[in-house]
């Protein structure tokens, strides 16, 4: 995890959902510092509470744009809901994504929080409460966990998706440290990076994500807890999606 920033430029003018996939579809697909820096940026200015207001208002006075995105969104295994705004649909593509931690969450679920790595590098914005997460390296002195390679795939149509784990062995893990970003800052996490976060216990985290391009086709996944057999995602209703932006513009409200 690098970058973390207090952006001092922010975005004065609220973008529509379309100038969100306009601005999406024009990011170079580079690795360079410049576009790193830029897409952090971005995301910052993106993820600040006027911005996202406006936003996630657009989309609940749209039945259309509400019933799109609903049916790309789910509850995520790792315990979060995974709201997807923009989707280029491609794997070189850019991907904007609202990421909500609800609690309360029980004990077994907080143990049970999968470490993982990604197959693409991304850009983060807290947009409410404090993230933290566990950092880890392979290390010989660490401890022995189950890896499994984690592979989604669309079945039938874009709204049904399947999770696929390949077990690979075992591999073990030494945690590095343990970075807490708070509400209003931004940070990049290379997609190599094995990491997990920890739940939240009181109060909602919500992160707004700029995923980049995919650079591997799999993501390492690390437990000694579960058993992973492959199933497919269930996908919010529209109603259901508009509680979960409610929730999150309410504390956006009640945070200002």
């Amino acid at each position: 995890m690098t970058s973390v920033v207090a952006q001092e430029t922010p975005i004065t003018a609220p973008l529509s959902l379309r100038q969100v996939a306009d601005t999406l579809d024009r990011l170079p697909v580079d690795r360079s510092e410049p576009t790193i820096a830029a897409n952090l940026d971005l995301v910052h200015r993106l993820g600040q509470p006027g911005p996202m207001t406006g936003l996630l208002r657009e989309i609940l006075a749209d039945d259309k744009a509400l019933t799109a995105i609903a049916a790309r969104s789910y509850p995520h295994t790792n315990h979060f809901d995974k709201i997807v705004l923009v989707d280029s649909g491609t794997a070189l593509g850019y991907r904007l994504t609202l990421h909500l931690w609800n609690p309360p969450y029980s004990d077994a679920e907080a143990e049970d929080e999968q470490i993982h790595d990604h197959r693409f590098s991304f850009w983060s914005h807290v947009v409410l409460g404090t993230l933290t997460s566990q950092n880890f390296v392979r290390d010989a002195t660490g401890v022995q966990f189950g890896e499994y390679q984690y592979i989604p795939e669309k079945i039938n149509d874009v709204a049904t998706v399947g999770n696929y784990y390949v077990n690979v062995g075992t591999s073990p893990l030494l945690e590095a440290d343990r970075p807490a970003v708070p509400q209003g800052h931004s940070y990049s996490l290379d997609f190599a990076q094995i990491h997990r976060v920890l739940l939240p216990r009181t109060s909602p985290t919500c992160t707004l994500v700029l995923r980049g391009p995919r650079q591997k086709n799999y993501a390492s996944v690390f437990s000694n807890s579960q058993k992973y057999d492959p199933s497919a995602n269930e996908m919010f209703s529209p109603a259901q999606l508009a509680e979960k932006l409610r929730i999150i513009l309410g504390h956006i409200a009640a945070s200002a």
